[in-house]
């Protein structure tokens, strides 16, 4: 059975916007904020992970043109050893729901993996690092080129 994305044009009840999985992959994002986040980067740290710095991300888009915003926000940070901005934990946070061919919730933890791979594909780190550059500027001087994974 194929859902048309005009099925899904508004948040339901609990309000998650619902669309098919296949559609996550192709969702287009356009970047709302970012900032750094000391607690973040302590609680990284905590969990022996080797963070330079840490911080969050906020971005909104939308599935077709009269489907209701969607968001999509997550922690990062710049790994220690190559300089590279890293989705903290693989967590995203969002109001989209995954569902499958007859409308069932695959739950969060198919979703966020569907949304942590469509943001694989994304160039994040260039808007994210041009974000937080002033604040990051003097902390981190070998960080001349940010990378993405």
């Amino acid at each position: 059975m194929t859902l048309s994305p005009l099925l899904f044009h508004s948040p339901s009840s609990d309000g998650y916007v619902r669309v098919p999985e296949f559609m996550l992959a192709r969702l287009t994002l356009v970047h709302v904020s970012s900032g750094i986040d000391e607690g973040l980067l302590a609680d990284l740290r905590a969990d022996a992970i080797d963070a330079l710095d840490a911080g969050y991300t906020e971005w909104q888009g939308t599935l077709h043109p009269l489907t209701s915003q969607v968001t999509v926000g997550w922690d990062w940070y710049i790994e220690g050893t190559s300089g590279a901005f890293l989705i903290a934990w693989g967590d995203v946070r969002s109001n989209l729901m995954g569902v499958d061919g007859l409308g069932t919730d695959l739950g969060m933890v198919c979703t966020t993996r569907a949304l942590v791979h469509r943001l694989m594909r994304l160039n994040w780190s260039q808007p994210v690092a041009a974000n937080v550059a002033f604040a990051l500027r003097g902390r981190h001087h070998m960080l001349s080129s940010f990378q993405r994974h």
